[in-house]
């Protein structure tokens, strides 16, 4: 028996524990290969007209999306497609089409949602392993039992279920895998079945058309009956008020509650940048090992979490009861265990990411400079954080050239394909950022 100090408390940790796989998000082939390289054991691609992100996703057409699957094979990665839409009545011969199109591609899994379309994943790919995604709603032991005896090797569960209903669903059906979502931005639905969009912006969020309209400033009104037509303005400030809005999902700090009961965690993001990927994916993977193995924890690595704009964070219905909401969300912040990049749940900014290394370089006067599109304004000499697999390092920017070979001063989000000479030997798909305390134009 091993026991490891984690978060105060001491926790038993037995070598036999298994180990949770690490979905990360794939919003483009990019960020894919990123995760892959940060250490996901799995990663969930869109495939076009039938991911529930079809308009944030970058995987544009299916000769990239098998490229894509071949590369992550290659890197030991396995590749899940999400094929979630809920389609209507026009939408099966497409959605068929589609499914006939990446039948070849051969893909690990495949996530979906809507009955109509398990048929049709069938025909043209018998062998293949489905996963049921999120908007499916499971919450109860029956439901997966009968998912389970259709053939479905795994169940993203509800995300309103609770731990203690988790561990009741893993003993009642163990011979399923069960997957929870760990990290990152929620639906104002939770299981994500929204409606909103379709209303106030004509885009159908159920199929792969989110607006996020959820996250749009309101202003709110109250009328009393005895006074139609008087309106009194509700508002938090003169921007209006995130009314429907959740805050923002990290259960870092829980790892050690969730482990024993799931067979995968997942990380919400595949609209977001290469930088929240590699960050996240190494967070979680690094703090789960430490879990399994018995090993400390790199703070450091830990806090990644923070490094990234977010929302107010919470630990969701995992660990509390459908009752609290919205009232009693419960965050880390008031229980000192994570700091926030910004107090309300709506539209954030990320200021202190400067951009992802390619595995492109160029060679002068024999030094090899990497290329990268800029997020920030980066200048000779600035003393930046390097992000890689192995962690947290600090750099020097030595040398800029442009797209052309020429040295220039600076570079900045208005250039595309700028090299950079930096102290720290790199191999690309690290991540230049600084920590948000440190950087006075950071703003949440």
């Amino acid at each position: 028996m091993v026991w490891l100090l984690y978060n105060e408390k001491t926790l038993p940790c037995t070598e036999n524990m298994k180990t949770p796989v690490i979905v990360a998000p794939g919003g483009s082939s990019e960020k894919a290969l990123v995760a892959s390289a940060f250490g996901a054991e799995e990663v969930y691609l869109w495939v076009p007209f039938t991911s529930l992100r079809m308009r944030q996703n970058k995987v544009y057409n299916f000769d990239e999306l098998k490229t894509t699957i071949a590369k992550l094979h290659e890197n030991g990665t396995k590749a899940l497609l999400t094929m979630n839409i809920f389609p209507r009545n026009m939408d099966i011969k497409v959605f068929e089409s589609v499914v006939e199109q990446i039948a070849d591609s051969n893909p690990d899994s495949i996530i979906f949602s809507d009955p109509g379309t398990f048929k049709i994943i069938r025909k043209y790919l018998p062998n293949v392993h489905l996963h049921l995604s999120t908007q499916t709603t499971t919450l109860n032991y029956e439901g997966v039992k009968f998912w389970r005896d259709l053939g479905v090797k795994r169940i993203v569960l509800a995300r309103e279920l609770n731990i203690e209903e988790i561990k009741t669903i893993k003993k009642e059906v163990p011979d399923i895998e069960l997957e929870v979502f760990v990290q990152g931005a929620m639906c104002m639905t939770y299981s994500g079945r929204c409606l909103l969009g379709d209303y106030l912006g004509w885009r159908p969020a159920n199929k792969g058309e989110c607006n996020h309209s959820c996250r749009f400033k309101y202003k709110v009104y109250l009328e009393e009956e005895r006074r139609p037509g008087q309106l009194l303005e509700v508002t938090e400030d003169e921007n209006g008020e995130h009314i429907f809005s959740s805050r923002d999902l990290c259960t870092i700090d829980r790892l050690q509650e969730i482990i024993p009961y799931v067979d995968a965690m997942k990380i919400e993001g595949r609209s977001k940048s290469e930088f929240y990927v590699s960050a996240m994916t190494l967070a979680y993977k690094h703090v789960r090992d430490a879990i399994i193995n018995g090993t400390p924890i790199d703070e450091k690595i830990k806090n990644l979490v923070n490094v990234i704009p977010h929302r107010t964070y919470w630990d969701g219905f995992l660990f509390h009861p459908l009752k609290d909401f919205p009232d009693g969300e419960s965050t880390f912040a008031e229980k000192n265990l994570c700091t926030t990049t910004g107090t309300t749940a709506g539209p954030l900014f990320n200021r202190n990411y400067y951009g992802t290394f390619s595995q492109e370089t160029i060679e002068k006067d024999g030094k090899i400079y990497h290329k990268i599109q800029p997020k920030e304004e980066i200048r000779r000499w600035m003393k930046l954080h390097c992000l890689s697999p192995e962690g947290v390092e600090g750099l020097e920017i030595l040398d800029i050239l442009n797209e052309k070979g020429k040295e220039v001063e600076k570079a900045d989000c208005n250039m595309k394909d700028m090299y950079l000479l930096t102290t720290k030997s790199l191999h690309g798909r690290e991540s230049l950022f600084v920590f948000p305390e440190e950087n006075e134009n950071f703003k949440g």
